[in-house]
């Protein structure tokens, strides 16, 4: 699995880059997944529906099944791991994107720049590997516009497997379709 985090101030179109680049990986033969940082927390689901009434009664978890997907939310109270999550749900992802997570050191991150932001969020240099931006910024790292999915979706292509001392948990490689 490769696996990239993508970091970047709110409105700097982190989403937007990422709901571009599924597809093009798509196109190409990968499996995509998506991990999100919601340090705000999140919702599934409208207040109405039973599974937030079942969260909201006190549940320490719901599963929401249907036969297109399956959502597990889970009360635990434990700072969040990304690796671990990875590991146990994603173990036969061929990319793996995070959206945020600038503090998980675990990870290789793409800076992502708005219009007004200037680069230097005070990333680690092992940990920064491109940035993107309409802006030109120079520096030493890969620098794409917005507009480069396909050549950002290559770049991802070009990244080491993640981790790579070690398999996932599971331990076997999926063959390449």
């Amino acid at each position: 699995m490769k696996a990239i985090s993508f970091v970047g101030n709110s409105g700097s179109g982190k989403t937007r880059l990422l709901a571009r680049l599924i597809p093009e990986l798509k196109k190409r033969g990968h499996t995509v997944a998506v991990v999100k940082h919601c340090p705000h927390g999140f919702s599934l689901d409208p207040r109405r529906k039973d599974s937030r009434r079942f969260f909201e009664a006190g549940a320490d978890g719901v599963a929401l099944v249907s036969s297109e997907a399956t959502a597990v939310i889970k009360r635990n109270g434990l700072p969040t791991d990304f690796s671990t999550l990875a590991r146990s749900h994603f173990e036969d992802i061929d990319i793996l994107l995070v959206e945020g997570g600038r503090a998980k050191k675990d990870f290789k991150k793409i800076e992502v720049l708005g219009k007004n932001d200037r680069p230097g969020r005070m990333i680690p240099a092992g940990e920064l590997i491109a940035v993107v931006s309409d802006q030109g910024e120079g520096g030493v790292r890969p620098i794409f516009r917005h507009s480069q999915v396909k050549e950002i979706a290559g770049f991802l292509e070009s990244q080491p497997e993640w981790p790579s001392d070690r398999r996932p948990r599971g331990g076997k490689r999926r063959k390449k379709r």
